[in-house]
């Protein structure tokens, strides 16, 4: 009888080997699965970490260039003002027929000058080869595009479209007729024919308006990329820098 029993149990181990196997076998499978995952997640990590450098140091590039940019607007503008300044006072001293002295030289060579805008933007056009996307920040994303594809570009072509149209026209024939270059200065071929000249008055009356323009956009530039600057930095604190 106790061999019978012995026979028995012997047969349902042998019959409970199949699930003994699939269930190691699924075992095996769970564990290579975690695995594949771990791996998955720890790789996604390290691209992530990646990804976040790059974005903070084209941040930091971006926000170095911004501040190159607003130097030299800051220049530019500080430029302007004398020359609006002198302008102003070479049109009333014009108008009233004031006789020449020796500061009209001076002062038509200043007014008579306007600086280009130039204005820095590689780190923006490695943003473009890179990915816009790399800019995580939706917000600061469409500020940065926003600055350098359209308020940059409208004030470098304004100040090519004034060089390019007004100076040749509506500068270059009074100036020839007028004046002549002595000593990196001009100086009236005939100082009481030019009084004379209305053309002449309107001419420096014509680019005051235009510079005290060119101004106001520069300030507004100044202002919105001080802006962006501002978002940049709020952004690179967040991550210790």
């Amino acid at each position: 009888m106790i061999g019978f029993f012995r026979k028995i149990r012997k047969q349902l181990a042998d019959d409970n080997k199949p699930l003994k196997y699939m269930r190691y076998a699924i075992g095996e499978i769970v564990l290579v699965v975690i695995g594949i995952l771990i791996a998955l997640q720890i790789n996604n990590w390290n691209e992530t970490k990646k990804t976040l450098k790059k974005e903070t140091i084209l941040l930091v590039e971006l926000k170095s260039n911004l501040e190159t940019n607003l130097m030299r607007l800051g220049q530019d503008i500080k430029i302007q003002n004398k020359g609006a300044w002198c302008i102003d006072y070479l049109i009333d001293h014009f108008e009233n027929k004031r006789p020449f002295n020796d500061s009209i030289a001076k002062y038509l060579q200043e007014g008579n000058y306007a600086p280009d805008v130039i204005l820095t933007s590689s780190s923006f056009e490695t943003l473009k080869s890179t990915g816009l996307d790399l800019i995580k920040s939706d917000s600061l994303r469409q500020e940065i595009i926003n600055l350098f594809e359209v308020t940059y570009p409208y004030l470098i072509q304004e100040t090519k479209r004034i060089e390019d149209q007004v100076w040749p026209v509506a500068v270059v024939p009074i100036f020839q007729k007028h004046l002549r270059m002595k000593k990196g200065r001009w100086f009236p071929n005939n100082y009481e024919a030019m009084l004379k000249d209305d053309e002449f008055l309107n001419m420096w009356s014509f680019r005051l308006e235009l510079r005290q323009n060119s101004t106001i956009s520069k300030r507004r530039a100044v202002k919105e990329t001080n802006d962006v600057i501002g978002m940049i930095q709020d952004e690179l604190i967040k991550r210790g820098k």
